[in-house]
């Protein structure tokens, strides 16, 4: 799926929004913030930065519930497409995305991710603990 509208950042080529509350998306995130080419992309706090959600449009659930990146261009990629845009934007990454961008862009691969999503969802969020 994919969204058109305005630029978020001039320094950053992308921006990143992850679920903060989840332990395993946080240490992903953090992972890629220690790679070269970091600097091009805005990691955000879908979970705990609401201002920054409301600014840009996004629902609060859309964003814990799934990857969303938004392009310099304010194109918006969603589940494994914004993956793959993490990934071609840093030089360790960027070769395997390439040579494996037909794994990538693969329906099965989409079905696993959304599978991971809706299981990691609900799990998550007991006890109040989802933006609303």
């Amino acid at each position: 799926m994919t969204l058109t509208t305005a630029p978020t950042s001039a320094d950053a080529t992308l921006e990143v929004f992850y679920d903060g509350g989840c332990p395993a998306c946080r240490r992903e995130m953090a992972h890629y913030r220690t790679q070269p080419g970091a600097e091009t992309i805005r990691f955000t706090d879908g979970a705990h930065d609401l201002a920054r959600l409301a600014e840009v449009g996004l629902d609060p659930m859309a964003a814990i519930a799934t990857l969303h990146a938004r392009d310099a261009v304010g194109t918006w990629h969603i589940g494994v497409p914004a993956f793959r845009e993490i990934w071609v934007r840093l030089p360790r990454y960027a070769p395997w995305a390439r040579r494996f961008a037909w794994v990538i862009d693969s329906r099965v691969l989409a079905w696993a991710y959304a599978v991971f999503c809706k299981l990691r969802l609900p799990r998550r969020c007991r006890d109040d603990r989802c933006p609303t």
